[in-house]
């Protein structure tokens, strides 16, 4: 009942939306990695908004999925969401008008958590506690308020299994108001000028109708697990931590959480890209029109300008200093529809990911024999005061026409 076809690429804003929730590709790496970061900062009851933030973007795609449906086709259509996004396998035949008690074994944040981290002490799944919330009210007719959620066991604990409890109740979770639409910012773009952007462009526009969960519910994809994420649910994420830390610290805080937030994107930058750099994809469809490594930055680009996050582009590129941009970028899209205007930039993904990209290219052999080094190699690097430094000069959620950060050394 549910095709992933039936919703077409905006090419024009480099742009997915599905049942009205711009949508966005992400690999296990960055969504564990700022989930550890996240539950790090155990002074700030995170709780609420990872849950909250899942349910409300999932409440407002499924209710739109949903409409028109009978109870028995809107079970059906949760299930083929879940799984052709990526998130794993769920059996929603048991949810009735009070609830339901679900088991299931393949859950892409408890999986991918243990690949990554190993065993913790607490349940990690808040994703899909969040969904289910959404599947329950958007099924049963209910308000999210009315939704209680709680999952207590854990295959990142050592369980077999996830178990998930939802029931009627007052919410234990993150409420949020009505969001606005997205606005985009219609202005010329600076091209990527880069003779073969077209080409791997558009065939890897071609391959997203393959990036769907396969019959364990997950999409291994480029030596990495991709998912489909709601844009909003994971830059929520960023937003309502940034929001808690300057609670807890004021302006620090915030600058506290930008540097950790940044922290997460560079990491997705170099695992993922260098995961996408060392796949057979890659080696089949980009590598034969790379000969320098300034190709490289721009065969990714011209790659992941088909993921939802914007229009990638660079101003300047060298070793020693690169201005990237990014026309309609998905974060700063995602704070103008929840939170409207802001005093300070807030694309740390983005601006992560470029950094770690330029660590990638010109500070590792990834170029020269396809080596990336190891996660310690990583953080030495990252402590290294020979390695780069980012600055987040433009920001359209400040008022600018585009994102763009400067990477140098």
């Amino acid at each position: 009942m549910f095709d992933i076809n039936a919703y077409p690429f905006d090419t024009e804003h480099n742009y997915m939306e599905i049942g009205g929730e711009a949508m966005i590709f992400h690999c296990h790496h960055y969504l564990t990695i700022l989930t550890r970061t996240i539950l790090d900062a155990d002074y700030i009851d995170s709780r609420p908004f990872m849950i909250g933030s899942s349910a409300d973007a999932n409440y407002n795609q499924l209710k739109n999925l949903c409409a028109n449906h009978s109870i028995a086709e809107s079970k059906r259509i949760a299930q083929e969401v879940y799984k052709t996004f990526g998130y794993g396998l769920l059996d929603l035949s048991s949810m009735d008008e009070n609830g339901i008690t679900l088991s299931t074994t393949k859950s892409f944040f408890s999986k991918t958590w243990k690949m990554k981290f190993g065993l913790r002490d607490q349940p990690i799944d808040y994703y899909t506690s969040g969904f289910l919330a959404a599947a329950y009210a958007v099924i049963y007719g209910r308000e999210l308020a009315e939704v209680q959620v709680e999952q207590t066991e854990c295959i990142a604990c050592g369980a077999p299994a996830n178990i998930h409890v939802v029931k009627p109740g007052t919410s234990n979770f993150a409420i949020y108001p009505p969001k606005q639409p997205v606005a985009f910012k219609n202005v010329p773009k600076l091209p990527l000028n880069w003779e073969h952007e077209a080409v791997l462009t558009n065939t890897f526009l071609g391959a997203h109708a393959t990036l769907i969960g396969n019959e364990e519910g997950y999409i291994p994809a480029f030596g990495v697990y991709v998912v489909r994420n709601q844009s909003d649910y994971v830059n929520r994420l960023q937003f309502e931590f940034g929001r808690a830390m300057i609670e807890v610290a004021g302006d620090y805080g915030i600058t506290l959480a930008g540097e950790l937030l940044m922290e997460a994107g560079h990491a997705c930058g170099f695992f993922t890209y260098g995961g996408i750099m060392t796949s057979n994809e890659w080696n089949t469809y980009v590598k034969p029109y790379l000969k320098t490594r300034e190709d490289w930055v721009k065969g990714l680009a011209a790659m992941i300008n088909t993921m939802g996050w914007g229009y990638h582009t660079a101003a300047e590129l060298s070793e020693e200093r690169a201005v990237f941009r990014n026309y309609n970028d998905f974060e700063d899209l995602s704070y103008l529809r929840m939170y409207g205007k802001s005093d300070y930039p807030i694309h740390w993904a983005n601006s992560g990911g470029f950094t770690g990209l330029m660590q990638l290219i010109y500070k590792t052999n990834l170029v020269t024999d396809g080596s990336l080094g190891t996660e310690e190699g990583f953080r030495q690097m990252r402590r290294s005061k020979l390695g780069y430094k980012t600055h987040m000069s433009k920001s359209i959620a400040c008022g600018d026409d585009y994102l763009e950060v400067i990477i140098s050394q």
